[in-house]
């Protein structure tokens, strides 16, 4: 007989809340089936995945489950580190990025039956600024794009209102030069737009760094070294296509620590929400969190 799990579920209603509707009381049945005993929290407000995950803990629930996209799932994981609490993922985002990763099925029913089979895989981490992140950290377009994003749009169109942030405000845009230390300064790199990457996927199905792994115990860096408008528009289409590694001016790298400085303001961002100003100081935490998948 299965032990029964304590398990926390936090709802964020702001993630397609038709989606919510519909997929997520079949979902939590399954749950409850199969020995999950479920106390399900909605989010009312912004940022309150993490006051709630933290409560949660300190209550000593067996496990944290996270129904909303890749977000939510970030601000979760910020307050289960460092404990060895699994985490599950009921996406209901709009890119829902981690879940793909890990091959997580995108239909949230699909996803509570795989959690309740109880299989835990460890991954790794990113730390930036001492902030954690399950995806990536970037600097330059589109750190850029985010930090214009409307929240408001956002909840209309999803995780196309970065792109038409970035549509919308890509002749506004000047690139700005940033110096990349790699590995403690190993390699010294300069570029316009760079991203440090613990998973593959981007912004959705795109395959910005292909060859990174979540539990190799490394993160993927690519830079991009352009200085132009129309260059950046090139690496763009080139992104859509996957042949964005062929082009001259980028390089990529594996690294176990990347720091990002300029001499101009300069916005970072991690997992899609905007971090700070740099400068940004990144290292990966291998087989950091336990995740139901």
């Amino acid at each position: 007989m299965k032990r029964i799990l304590r398990t926390k579920v936090i709802v964020n209603r702001e993630s397609q809340p038709r989606k919510v509707k519909r997929y997520l009381k079949p979902s939590l049945n399954i749950l409850r089936k199969n020995g999950f005993k479920l106390s399900v929290h909605f989010t009312k407000r912004e940022g309150e995945v993490l006051p709630v995950t933290r409560q949660a803990l300190a209550e000593g629930f067996d496990a944290i489950l996270v129904a909303g996209g890749d977000g939510t799932t970030n601000e979760a994981i910020n307050a289960i580190m460092p404990s060895d609490v699994p985490l599950g993922i009921l996406p209901f985002g709009g890119s829902n990025v981690v879940a793909r990763e890990l091959s997580i099925p995108l239909d949230p029913v699909k996803a509570a039956e795989i959690i309740a089979r109880r299989g835990i895989r460890r991954i790794d981490l990113g730390r930036a600024n001492g902030r954690y992140f399950a995806m990536m950290a970037g600097c330059g377009y589109d750190a850029y794009a985010i930090s214009r994003t409307s929240k408001r749009i956002k909840k209309i169109i999803s995780r196309y209102a970065y792109v038409w942030a970035g549509l919308k405000d890509f002749f506004g845009y000047r690139p700005v030069e940033i110096r990349v230390s790699l590995d403690n300064g190993k390699v010294q790199e300069r570029g316009t737009f760079v991203v440090a990457a613990n998973t593959h996927f981007y912004g959705g199905s795109h395959e910005m760094t292909p060859f990174a792994e979540v539990d190799d115990g490394f993160l993927d860096v690519l830079l991009y070294k352009g200085r132009s408008q129309l260059g950046l528009a090139r690496f763009v289409l080139s992104l859509f296509y996957r042949q964005h590694l062929r082009m001259k001016h980028v390089r990529y790298y594996r690294v176990r620590r990347v720091e990002f400085h300029s001499d101009h303001p300069t916005i970072a961002q991690i997992d899609g929400d905007v971090l700070g100003a740099l400068p940004v100081r990144i290292e990966v935490v291998p087989a950091a969190l336990n995740v139901f998948c």
